[in-house]
């Protein structure tokens, strides 16, 4: 594969391509990185277990090399507004919404796409959302946006 972050002991993202679980990105480490012949990876979730029961190991398997991202930076300063579309950390994973509330006290409600629900969010739950695009994130992150209106008048 070649991409740096995509190494053994790496935090990445997975996305799984199963009902109940498009749209959300679920926080793994690889245990091993793909070869070329091979275009999967294995990893372990940080979230998701063997099995349901409390004293479960956390779940191993492959994944497809398309279904993973490296984990999007944190923003810690950013201030989320009105429709805004964020990653909301719920139900043991990172899910696609947007902003329908600002509630104050660093809560929001958000919408998600993929099952029409809406929950509401603590500010440290939220994050803005990003797709993993060609090698880089989309939007770019703040201090690339700063630096390309400071450059482009």
């Amino acid at each position: 594969m070649g991409e740096e972050w995509c190494k053994n002991g790496n935090e990445v993202e997975v996305s799984i391509d199963k009902d109940g679980f498009r749209g959300s990105w679920y926080t793994a480490k690889i245990l091993r990185s793909s070869s070329r012949r091979m275009k999967k990876i294995f990893l372990e979730y940080h979230n998701l277990m063997a099995d349901d029961t409390k004293k479960s190991k956390p779940l191993r398997e492959y994944a497809d090399v398309t279904l993973v991202r490296p984990r999007p930076p944190l923003e810690l300063n950013h201030t989320f507004k009105l429709s805004e579309e964020v990653d909301a950390f719920y139900n043991d994973g990172w899910w696609e919404g947007f902003i329908t509330a600002v509630l104050g006290d660093s809560m929001y409600s958000v919408f998600f796409r993929s099952s029409g629900g809406e929950v509401d969010c603590h500010r440290r739950d939220l994050r803005l959302h990003r797709e993993w695009v060609h090698g880089n994130w989309i939007p770019p992150l703040e201090e690339e946006r700063e630096v390309t209106e400071q450059s482009h008048p």
